[in-house]
């Protein structure tokens, strides 16, 4: 049932991230073309590109941890053959994972906070930096509880 759950928030942030990548590509493009043929430049296009790449960064990362589709280093995996090992090692590296994404997520909501308290904002945009240290701050939440659903419930390796 947990399982289930974890698919249906991965299959909303995925779709969040899609759309964000799409959006972020339309934008670097018109403002591209907009720049070199009419002399014309979007304001707050880069801004907002940037913070639009960084928020679909942070929100596909709890989806490819969960799915072991991250960038990693496999070499331990070849070599070793026995399946308890390589249990063992999972546990380790999800209990690692945990651990950096835990001390970023505390801090990273402290940050949040006091970007709340003083209202921090975007220099071009004015985007409140609260809700994008927030965001980043959830996601690496979820990441640590995809990484508790892999270790306690799955019994598969990943969903």
């Amino acid at each position: 049932m947990v399982l289930k759950g974890f698919n249906g928030v991965f299959f909303v942030l995925r779709r969040i991230s899609m759309c964000l990548l799409t959006f972020a590509a339309i934008l670097t493009c018109v403002n591209t073309v907009s720049r070199y043929f009419f002399s014309f430049v979007i304001f707050g296009s880069e801004e907002l590109s940037s913070y639009l790449i960084i928020l679909l960064t942070f929100l596909m990362y709890p989806v490819m941890e969960a799915g072991n589709n991250h960038l990693k280093m496999d070499l331990f995996d070849k070599m070793v053959k026995n399946e308890r090992i390589k249990k063992v090692v999972l546990v380790i590296r999800g209990l690692v994972t945990m651990g950096i994404c835990g001390i970023i997520a505390y801090y990273g909501w402290r940050v949040t906070s006091v970007a709340y308290r003083f209202q921090a904002a975007s220099p071009a945009l004015k985007i409140p930096t609260a809700i994008v240290f927030g965001i980043v701050t959830i996601s690496l939440a979820i990441a640590i509880l995809a990484w508790i659903c892999v270790i306690v419930f799955n019994k598969r390796r990943y969903f």
